[in-house]
């Protein structure tokens, strides 16, 4: 064969090469994108829920959608629960995908669903949907997981159920002690029991009533109303018990700030937990009847006196380093 007839041969198979390989990237890429899709398991908008519920071994929450469209827990209403959470776990929940769908022949009655790991229902208007989540499949890295109590059965990634059910705490909205600014504050009291010290803001400092003359650490009441203006709560108890139980009968501070405007926030600090000494409890008078919990690291910033309140002077700079 001479070499024209060859030339046209040895593009024609190079041009058969190149369409062998976009064919088998199709094929890779594209099958790819549909395993990745997974088989969606519901054919609903998470807006158009009204009830979500989930138990595992260790959480059992119902919510409920008011009229409002506000989420609430079931087992504690007047908790205040982060909208944004619980719309991002709805879309969650409506959103998931199985990696397969099994036959009719599967062994259904060795999955797990007699005793399963977890259980998530939910409704909107009069329907009502149930995904029972079995034993794992460690070879597969997923859940067994049936809809209703005898309709099909898939496998579900481990990934996609891990953060569903989600903890009270978890679910919790943080609530602001207080709306003032600290730009706003201009008087501010600290009763810590043995004493009582009274400051007034006069021309951008901070003034001890009591002593107008008295050097003030600034940076120290500062420190104050900062953390009363700036301070969120870690956790609400709606239905406290005594004041004893959380130190407040006897408490650390009672700190009171008032606004420019007149407006006062009263915050009483009591103790800490006996179980978590990471947790102190306080009420505030922007919430009557709730006790919150907050970190006790908070506590130190009203742990003081008129003495420690003194500013530094260079002569007790120079005494505070030869102590040293």
């Amino acid at each position: 064969m001479n070499k024209k007839k060859l030339l046209p041969l040895c593009i024609l198979a190079g041009i058969v090469v190149v369409l062998a390989l976009i064919l088998a990237m199709l094929t890779l890429f594209g099958g790819d994108a549909e395993e990745d899709a997974g088989i969606p398991l519901f054919s609903i908008s998470a807006d158009a829920l009204d009830t979500i519920a989930y138990q595992d071994g260790d959480t059992d929450v119902a919510l409920t959608k008011g009229d409002d469209g506000v989420w609430t827990l079931d087992s504690d209403t007047l908790l205040p629960i982060d909208q944004t959470v619980v719309e991002e776990l709805a879309a969650n929940i409506t959103g998931m995908t199985a990696l397969r769908e099994l036959g009719d022949d599967a062994d259904v009655d060795s999955m797990g669903f007699a005793t399963p790991e977890m259980s998530i229902s939910f409704t909107s208007g009069s329907d009502s949907y149930t995904l029972t989540v079995g034993d794992q499949n460690s070879m597969t890295n997923s859940y067994y997981a049936r809809l209703g109590d005898d309709g099909p059965v898939y496998t579900v990634s481990i990934s996609d159920l891990s953060s569903l059910c989600k903890t009270p705490k978890q679910l919790y909205q943080a609530q602001d002690i207080t709306e003032i600014e600290s730009s706003d504050v201009t008087a501010m009291t600290l009763d810590t029991g043995s004493e009582t010290l009274s400051f007034t803001l006069t021309d951008e400092t901070w003034v001890l009533d009591s002593d107008p003359e008295y050097e003030l650490d600034q940076d120290k009441v500062k420190r104050m109303v900062n953390t009363i203006c700036s301070l969120e709560s870690d956790w609400s108890i709606t239905h406290p018990g005594s004041d004893s139980e959380y130190g407040l009968d006897t408490p650390n501070a009672i700190v009171t700030v008032t606004a420019e405007d007149g407006s006062t926030v009263r915050c009483v600090f009591g103790t800490t937990s006996a179980e978590d000494s990471e947790v102190a409890y306080m009420t505030a008078s922007t919430a009557d009847g709730m006790v919150y919990e907050i970190n006790s690291n908070h506590l130190t910033a009203f742990a003081y006196t008129k003495d420690t309140l003194k500013a530094e002077t260079p002569e007790t700079a120079e005494e505070s380093s030869d102590s040293e």
